[in-house]
């Protein structure tokens, strides 16, 4: 059975630190830009990648770059010598200076956790060529944090589990994947919520466990939570027509609204794509699906309606924006 209409997409992530230097909260601003700028010399070689520094792009342009899930709430809010490097698909950005002076990570489409950490690896092995990273033969390596002591790794994968939560059977899954020390959070990590039924799973472990070790206990999560939803979709599929109904309605709610706020549009375009699932909904292109998830989010709105516009304004941009944006994705299949 595939994983493909329950894995949204995966990400591979290292801390690293610079071997001799304080972690970035005490670090003076002329060093952090020293490592900013020898991370960007060390990455040429690798991709044509495009570097932004926080203190020097706006709060709108920075929150547009977490809504695509390139950096995280605090280098936009917390680091004032933070930048990040991203490359030119946008699969793979390297955070400068956010809790560690180093975040390798990178974005892949789907379940691709032998892929992403193909890749991340090899950009580890790049920068570490020209860059000595603070490393302890008991420990590993050494981080701003005691949890991601080690291997530095963590790997998630976001899946969308609308059965299991409009069952409410989610907390229980929740702890089961807990008593296999992984982690569940919502869609923008840490304290942030599930909107669309979309959850992030990682590893919490990565002191005395091997990369492997991690890829391979993230697979047998995975593998439990994606049986779980599919035997709650049985489940909610057992009064078909009170189903069907509920996903033709966001349908047309989302495809004709003349305002729609982002929570709403994520909860109907999230019964859109259970639709596709049961066949009722045909989408014709899942990623680009994903990418009208990103878009309606409100910095990304704020930048189409313009830095002045209301709340107002912006959900009724957003109302015609996914509109347009399904009439060219989906029709309706029954």
């Amino acid at each position: 059975m595939t994983n493909d209409t329950v894995t949204i997409s995966t990400r591979l992530r290292l801390a690293r630190n610079v071997a001799g230097l304080p972690f970035p909260h005490k670090l003076a601003e002329q060093l952090a830009r020293t490592i900013a700028d020898n991370v960007e010399k060390a990455l040429r070689p690798v991709d044509k990648f495009k570097r932004y520094d926080m203190s020097d792009i706006s709060r709108l342009d920075g929150t547009i770059l977490q809504e695509k899930h390139l950096v995280s709430p605090d280098l936009v809010s917390e680091c004032p010598f933070g930048s990040v490097l991203i490359n030119s698909d946008e699969s793979v950005s390297v955070m400068v200076n956010e809790e560690d002076h180093i975040r390798e990570q990178v974005i892949l489409p789907g379940l691709s956790l032998d892929k992403g950490y193909e890749t991340v690896d090899r950009i580890d092995d790049v920068l570490s060529q020209s860059i000595d990273f603070a490393f302890d033969g008991r420990f590993g390596y050494l981080t701003s944090c005691a949890t991601n002591l080690g291997t530095g790794m963590r790997a998630s994968v976001m899946m969308f589990l609308p059965a299991l939560t409009i069952n409410n059977m989610i907390e229980s899954c929740i702890g089961d994947v807990g008593r296999l020390n992984m982690t569940v959070r919502g869609v923008y990590g840490e304290g942030s919520k599930a909107d669309g039924y979309l959850y992030q799973i990682s590893n919490q472990h990565t002191l005395g466990v091997t990369e492997s070790d991690i890829i391979d206990a993230v697979k047998v999560a995975i593998g439990h939570i994606a049986e779980s939803e599919y035997r709650a979709r049985e489940i909610l599929k057992r009064d078909e027509p009170e189903l069907k109904d509920r996903i033709l309605r966001s349908w047309g709610i989302a495809a004709n609204a003349y305002k729609l706020s982002t929570g709403e549009a994520m909860q109907l375009l999230a019964m859109v794509r259970l639709g596709g699932y049961y066949g009722y909904i045909s989408i014709s292109d899942y990623n680009e699906f994903q990418k009208l998830i990103t878009g309606c989010q409100p910095a990304n709105m704020q930048r189409l309606a313009g830095t002045d516009a209301d709340a107002d304004s912006r959900d009724i941009l957003r109302a015609k924006y996914v509109a347009a944006t399904l009439n060219g994705l989906c029709k309706r299949s029954i």
